[in-house]
């Protein structure tokens, strides 16, 4: 493991470049049809351990306009050796321990009279002019969704609990100071704060959370248990506590570090239809849901700051690289120590699978009840999961030739199968 955890994401992609894992575009790229699909290229052409991450320093659109701000793509997930150092962790196989330590061990953040986020600050008839046409979102999907949105640690609070909550989720852009929340029915923010401010006949303030640490994405994309400060476990990570600053136009902390920051308040009120977009298994959303408006109040910043976009859709991608990280972190804590079973060795969600719903569990022989006690375990960890394997200890879980094998060997048992019913 790493004896110091970065300062700041800047910090990281020097650790990153000195590994050979960040590659920056000194050219001209049009963010409207050329980024993402760079990305993507890579995605779809290079093997995991070759990915990644890409630093746009001269970004334009479609019009020709260029962007102060950068772009960084890939910082997260973009491979399994820029997730491990992302933990912290120069082995990736140390991530696991290092997540059950961090949720063992919570270490809460502190409040700072300011930081870098608030070098410069968008408020008022200054950000009704410039708006969210300051940032250099990507459309992730051109020619399909062409849907612009920044995906990213959302933070609000419920004022009656104080209960805190740090969600992976989407904005989308709708200019020239409005986003929608693409925030899931099921998910804490939309499932316990939104209602509270709702019967309160109040917006519910949120702030956006873009270019911070790897940490701070980790927790966010992990769905830890409601109650559990996510900024806590964050710091349990960096094992140092989170330095926070409060924002300038709602009642809510963010990280210090943090590149940039949109601030606003979710309407509890005013819903709009969304338009179709990339979601993470790779399919079009053209459900047509109605999702809360955001008013953005503010946008704060570091000088030079960089904005970083999380490819989602069709795996393998960034979105997916991240939650695999995240479910295999939590499965295997829960399983191994809250379940009591020693010989689970891995868990692997295969990439394929979006990183959410297949899961394989490699274990050691033990006592014959041990694979379905862990299927059953798994189960019942995550209603969303649709296909749960047990492999034996010589099956190589992230190798899907190998546990297709061992699915179709008979006689001797290589492997169990779980299908859970919905």
């Amino acid at each position: 493991m790493s004896e110091k955890y970065y300062d700041d994401l800047r910090d990281f992609l020097e650790v990153l470049q000195k590994h050979g894992l960040l590659y920056r575009w000194k050219r001209s790229v049009n963010k409207d049809n050329e980024l993402m699909p760079l990305m993507r290229l890579q995605y779809r052409g290079r093997a995991d351990a070759e990915r990644q991450a890409f630093l746009y320093e001269n970004v334009t659109d479609g019009q020709g306009r260029r962007y102060d701000v950068k772009l960084l793509t890939g910082v997260y997930g973009a491979s399994r050796r820029i997730v491990g150092l992302g933990m912290g962790c120069q082995d990736p196989a140390d991530i696991y321990e290092r997540w059950r330590h961090a949720v063992a061990r919570p270490i809460e953040p502190v409040m700072m009279q300011r930081g870098p986020v608030h070098e410069e600050v968008h408020a008022g008839a200054e950000l009704e002019k410039i708006g969210l046409a300051m940032l250099p979102a990507p459309v992730e999907e051109p020619g399909f969704s062409g849907d612009t949105r920044v995906t990213g640690p959302f933070i609000t609070r419920d004022t009656e609990t104080g209960v805190r909550n740090v969600g992976m989720y989407s904005g989308h852009f709708r200019p020239p100071n409005r986003l929608l929340a693409g925030i899931g029915p099921s998910h804490h923010a939309m499932l316990y704060h939104y209602p509270n401010a709702k019967r309160r006949c109040e917006p519910l303030p949120v702030a956006i959370v873009l270019g911070a640490l790897p940490d701070i994405n980790y927790v966010a994309a992990a769905n830890l248990p409601y109650g559990l400060d996510e900024l806590a476990v964050a710091g349990g990570i960096r094992h140092r506590p989170v330095e926070l600053v409060g924002c300038k136009t709602v009642p809510l902390e963010v990280p210090a570090e943090a590149e940039i920051v949109i601030e606003g308040e979710i309407s509890t009120e005013e819903l709009e239809k969304e338009q179709p977009f990339s979601d993470f298994p790779g399919y079009l959303m053209v459900e047509r849901h109605r999702r809360p408006v955001v008013k953005v109040t503010a946008i704060t910043h570091r000088r030079n700051a960089m904005l970083t976009a999380i490819l989602v859709g069709l795996p393998p991608s960034e979105s997916n690289g991240i939650s695999r990280a995240c479910r295999e972190m939590m499965l295997y804590s829960f399983l191994k120590y809250s379940c009591n079973l020693p010989d689970v060795l891995e868990v692997c969600c295969p990439e394929m699978g979006g990183g959410w719903n297949w899961w394989v569990i490699r274990m050691r022989k033990g006592h014959p009840s041990k694979p379905q006690q862990a299927l059953q375990a798994a189960s019942g960890m995550d209603p969303a999961n649709k296909v749960i394997i047990v492999v034996d200890e010589d099956i190589d879980p992230k190798d899907p030739d190998m546990v297709m094998w061992a699915l179709s060997l008979p006689g001797e048992c290589r492997c169990w199968i779980l299908r859970p019913t919905h």
